[in-house]
């Protein structure tokens, strides 16, 4: 409701709503392997899925977060520092340039 309204959630309140909802459709699907939560509004939600159900939970900041992790240098192993440094200088970009 206050999401239709423009107003803040109250996460502590509607978190145990979200969890009885996923296990509620948990127990009509057993099959269910993963849970994503596509709503940019959900991944306050995220832990408290992970920690009830046990499954891996994705959401929009784990996503973002996998992607960038697929573009950036791991110094664990492998070739480290094969990314140039940044030179620290920002490029003039209007909206639409790289459409």
């Amino acid at each position: 409701d206050a999401v239709a309204k423009g107003e803040k959630v109250d996460v502590a309140y509607v978190t145990p709503g979200v969890v009885k909802m996923v296990k509620g459709l948990l127990q009509q699907f057993p099959t269910i392997r993963a849970i994503n939560l596509e709503c940019t509004e959900l991944p306050p939600y995220a832990d408290a899925l992970r920690m009830e159900t046990k499954l891996p939970v994705f959401d929009a900041i784990t996503c973002a977060d996998y992607f960038m992790s697929a573009r950036k240098d791991n110094p664990r192993f492998g070739l480290n520092q094969w990314q140039c440094d940044w030179d620290e200088n920002h490029e003039e970009y209007e909206l639409g340039d790289n459409l």
